[in-house]
């Protein structure tokens, strides 16, 4: 994986484990091949920076009209938080044998609907033998590829665009 499909992949993970209830959405735009976020006070792209006109007037025209057949826009799903509990505790259940493995899954079962997986943070806040934090981040990114190609047909995103 290249530095680039590794930053895109990271972004996509904190896009689709925004919370359920956050304000903004993310996109992704066919025409130009990128990801964008649209915020209340405007369009943002990947680093969270502005977008100007006459890009930003396009992607607001496109999101007008993104329910339509011809949309080449596509809004990134998010994972609720009965999927990041899944996806949490199908890791914790590759390593049984760690002392740990009981604190963090009962820590993981309160993951509430915020930004990010409880594991983020929990894996830094233990001493483990193994490196479990380099396993979890490599995991976290193959499930969120497992999520794109598991749309992809739906919204025309190939790992080659990301």
């Amino acid at each position: 994986m290249t530095d680039i499909q590794r930053f895109n992949l990271l972004w996509l993970c904190y896009a689709m484990t925004a919370p359920v209830s956050a304000v903004e959405s993310y996109y992704y735009d066919g025409e130009s091949k990128r990801f964008f976020i649209q915020k209340p006070d405007g369009l943002l792209d990947m680093l969270e920076l502005p977008l100007a006109a006459p890009e930003s007037e396009r992607l607001l025209k496109g999101l007008a009209a993104i329910d339509s057949e011809r949309s080449v826009m596509v809004e990134i799903p998010r994972l609720n938080v009965q999927d990041k509990l899944a996806v949490q505790l199908l890791f914790l259940s590759g390593y049984p044998t760690i002392a740990q493995t009981e604190a963090l899954r009962l820590a993981v079962e309160r993951q509430e609907d915020a930004y990010g997986f409880a594991l983020d943070q929990l894996v830094e806040q233990f001493d483990f033998v193994e490196a479990i934090p380099v396993y979890w981040e490599d995991f976290k990114l193959k499930t969120i590829h497992y999520y794109l190609e598991k749309f992809t047909g739906v919204i025309g995103i190939t790992w080659k665009m990301i």
